[in-house]
């Protein structure tokens, strides 16, 4: 048999092996539509485009779909206007976390999630699914990375704001918009709001005053829309974690029920969960929430929510690895070198960048060493074949 198709057998071997090695006990599926643009509808105003991104996450017990629109018009500069809000949870049903919009960020009292978005993109697949979200507010940039594990049934998330060079922020406040398991005032039927934590139930039309601390996770639902009545899709809640939060209230409305979470500023950084329980009564909800939540919290903290290839990614190991296998590879492995230096040089600037918290250049690291896995497969083979 001649040397091409050894090298081609052991090739295909090879990366099959690997691929039943690494092949994880659970996978989040993940599907991304990626950004599109259309007439403006419901968005803005008639003969303006708008754009949209959906990105979903399926732990196989759970399925979310997050969405982004805003209005590109030039008339807007570096605002994104969208009339029903820019971030959205349009499944597991449009209710509960609002479909069009159920997150703002307020940065000086001004909404980032209005502003232009400059990266969306899945980060992780397989093991994890995750993807981030970067929006351009004047005196900020704010990222939210969203992540699921496989058989999770919720969301876990980082929200991060970075001040942009001479501007001081002076407040954040996250801002959650949600429709306890139906539209009542669309629909022209009344419910019944409460918002329940660890520590207080309240009812509509009320506000609960937060405290941090003790109110660490949020359930909103609806004693008239419940499913054990037949009525309504079922609850939601959110798991907030106390770090990075100063205060805030939930004022619970007899149709939305709008959630303010008081940010410190310069913390840089607060974690939520959410949690969409379409199809559970609230009771089963309750139960799980006051036997799971306090868990979820513990590892929504302990949680890296850097994407696995950046985490395991280390230049120099790589670097090292790398010249071995040229050197191994002998004639084969010149011809390779460039292609191999050109990613190691790029490998060890992304990874200086992110190192800094830049999430661009994570994405893009991660995009590279996922990228770069046939290059270092030939390589090997190469290795293999022309090692004394």
């Amino acid at each position: 048999m001649d040397r091409p198709v050894i090298a081609w057998l052991a090739m295909t071997m090879a990366i099959a092996g690997a691929a039943w090695a690494d092949a994880p006990v659970g996978n989040v599926s993940v599907a991304d539509t990626g950004m599109t643009t259309g007439a403006a509808t419901w968005e803005c105003t008639a003969g303006h485009t708008v754009e949209h991104h959906s990105i979903t996450l399926d732990s196989g017990k759970r399925r979310y779909t997050l969405q982004y629109q805003g209005c590109i018009d030039p008339s807007h500069g570096e605002h994104r206007p969208a009339s029903e809000g820019n971030f959205g949870m349009p499944e597991p049903t449009p209710a509960n976390w609002y479909w069009a919009g159920f997150l703002r960020v307020l940065v000086n009292g001004t909404d980032a999630v209005a502003y232009r978005v400059s990266d969306m993109r899945v980060t992780e697949r397989g093991s994890r699914g995750a993807f981030q979200v970067l929006w351009e507010h004047p005196d900020a940039q704010v990222g939210l990375r969203l992540l699921m594990t496989p058989g999770s049934n919720h969301l876990q998330g980082l929200l991060v704001w970075k001040p942009k060079p001479g501007a001081t922020l002076k407040t954040v406040t996250a801002e959650l918009r949600c429709y306890p398991s139906f539209f009542t005032a669309a629909n022209h039927r009344a419910g019944e709001r409460h918002c329940g934590t660890p520590r207080i139930d309240l009812a509509q039309p009320k506000t609960l005053d937060l405290v941090p601390a003790q109110d660490t996770y949020l359930f909103y639902y609806d004693t008239v829309f419940d499913p054990a009545r037949g009525e309504g899709d079922g609850p939601c809640a959110a798991v907030v974690a106390p770090a990075g939060v100063t205060g805030g209230s939930v004022n619970i409305g007899d149709y939305a029920v709008m959630t303010n979470l008081q940010l410190d500023p310069a913390a840089g950084q607060a974690r939520l969960a959410f949690y969409d329980f379409t199809g559970q009564t609230n009771a089963e909800a309750a139960a799980y929430l006051k036997a799971h939540a306090a868990a979820d919290l513990a590892e929504l903290i302990a949680t890296d929510f850097r994407p696995e290839t950046v985490r395991q990614t280390d230049p120099e190991r790589l670097r090292q690895e790398a010249e071995q296998l040229l050197a191994d590879a002998g004639d084969d492995g010149k011809a390779m070198r460039p292609k191999v230096d050109e990613l190691l040089t790029q490998v060890a600037a992304l990874k200086a960048k992110g190192d800094t918290g830049d999430w661009k250049a994570e994405a893009d690291l991660a995009d590279a060493v996922m990228g770069s896995s046939d290059l270092f497969w030939k390589l090997r083979i190469f290795a293999a074949l022309n090692k004394p």
